[in-house]
């Protein structure tokens, strides 16, 4: 039984109905804050630059949504002054594989075969209304943004209508989340049909309404060659290229299980690889497999909690890493990994790859901070945008606060991030030079609010499922 059950599920279908938005064509935001001109002082700031380092007692000048200048006693004339005492400031988190849409089966998952993870993931789907999209993508990027998370890959794979992604975009708009939104199939369709192009096709053509100023970017959430069993090359090769005739980036899963071998070689030799696709788990893939995702110069998402968590697989960052391949961490899914706290993420990576090499010191915490900030931007192709406090990117900033009982005493920098930071310590957020959270607090969205949709939502699909 559900906790908030003992509540009475009328509360919460009341709360949906005063709150439900009207979910239109248009995406783009205009509540956001001002972007407006402001310089952070005397703070520690690692910037993930090699060229400039880390600035002990440093700046960071932001105007018009951009870095203006990285350093120490910046002039400023003009611009508002953000206190960094106390502070660690670096690159915002990048996120390179999330399904926001699985949200709403948080803490739902069973334990048994019939009431896991996936079989709970998809009986949900079958009765989520864009509604309810727009509730589970508005409460997971709300929760990126508290977790200092300021750009995320959203893989959005329940394409009921054209509405349902809708749902999901308006939300991301709403709340200032810069995106990479791959759209592709319905989760419960058979193998044997296509995925839904005519939506995909759609609302790339429609792109400009969603794109929240270029903070939205659109990509492919392709199926690959294999699903529940091999698919028909008639199906996977029509969606494959139509991805490539949009020259639409494609990121699909490609031997998420250990026990799915052979799957990274049938794509190689399919021609399925290249530098616009992004793998995401291939816990399967043998140093042969690894060689060919290097040679065709894809990219690689590791999705270190869920891998562990599902029993997939072992997790094979340093393999890919160690092969060359453009790589980087994702939340996947917090109906199985719980939240989207992707400092504790590094963590748990650097964790197993140090019990895999039987060292303490395979990675180092300034490492795994490359990986969740520059490494995940190239992964995503946003490279030259974000993943660095370098003048002319784009400002997307974290101050962690170091003033709490997890933090003191303080030692090195980048193993507090790594080692020790919670959302709770995540002081400021900024988005393409939007303060979306300062003091601790969001801005942007009223934060009981996003969590009655949530609930409401929740509770409304399994009323409609009679899932108790």
């Amino acid at each position: 039984m559900c906790l908030v059950c003992e509540f009475g599920m009328g509360v919460f279908a009341a709360a949906a109905a005063m709150a439900a938005p009207s979910l239109g064509r248009s995406a783009t935001s205009s509540k956001l804050p001002e972007r407006g001109e402001f310089v952070i002082r005397n703070a520690y700031v690692i910037t993930i630059d090699d060229a400039l380092g880390e600035i002990e007692n440093g700046s960071v000048h932001v105007r018009d949504g951009a870095i203006v200048a990285v350093g120490k006693d910046i002039a400023a004339p003009g611009a508002k002054a953000i206190d960094g005492r106390g502070m660690i400031v670096l690159p915002g988190l990048v996120d390179t594989h999330w399904h926001l849409w699985h949200t709403i089966c948080r803490n739902f998952a069973g334990t048994t075969p019939e009431t896991g993870f996936f079989p709970t993931i998809t009986r949900f789907a079958t009765q989520m209304q864009p509604l309810d999209m727009y509730n589970t993508a508005r409460v997971s990027a709300a929760e990126a943004i508290n977790s200092g998370i300021t750009t995320v890959h959203d893989w959005c794979h329940n394409n009921r209508s054209r509405e349902h992604p809708e749902g999901e975009l308006r939300a991301l708009a709403e709340v200032g989340l810069r995106t990479h939104f791959s759209l592709g199939q319905t989760i419960d369709q058979p193998d044997t049909t296509l995925m839904p192009l005519d939506i995909v096709g759609a609302i790339h053509d429609g792109w400009k309404m969603y794109a929240n100023e270029g903070l939205i970017t659109m990509g492919m959430a392709w199926r690959g060659m294999f699903r529940n069993s091999w698919a028909p090359e008639a199906i996977w090769r029509q969606e494959f290229e139509f991805a490539r005739g949009r020259k639409l980036p494609i990121s699909t899963h490609v031997g998420t299980l250990k026990s799915r071998t052979g799957h990274v070689e049938a794509h190689y030799k399919n021609k399925l690889l290249g530098p616009d696709v992004n793998v995401v788990h291939a816990c399967s893939a043998t140093p042969d497999e690894i060689k060919m995702i290097a040679d065709t110069g894809a990219t690689m998402s590791i999705l270190e909690q869920s891998e562990l968590r599902g029993g997939w697989g072992m997790p094979l960052l340093s393999e890919f890493l160690d092969a060359g391949v453009p790589t980087a961490l994702g939340v996947d899914s917090v109906a199985i990994v719980g939240n989207c706290n992707l400092f504790n993420l590094l963590k748990i990576a650097a964790g197993v790859e140090n019990v895999k090499s039987l060292t303490e010191y395979k990675f180092t915490a300034r490492r795994m901070l490359k990986l969740g900030t520059l490494d995940a931007a190239r992964v995503l192709g946003l490279d030259d945008r974000i993943g660095s406090l370098t003048p002319g990117k784009r400002a997307d900033i974290v101050m962690v606060s170091t003033d709490a009982l997890n933090m003191v005493p303080h030692g090195d920098p980048a193993t507090m991030l790594v080692e020790s930071t919670m959302p709770e310590n995540v002081d400021t957020v900024v988005v393409d030079g939007r303060i979306l959270k300062a003091g601790g607090k969001l801005t942007a969205i009223e934060t009981g609010e996003v969590i009655r949709g949530a609930q409401a939502s929740f509770e409304a699909v399994r009323k409609r499922l009679a899932w108790r």
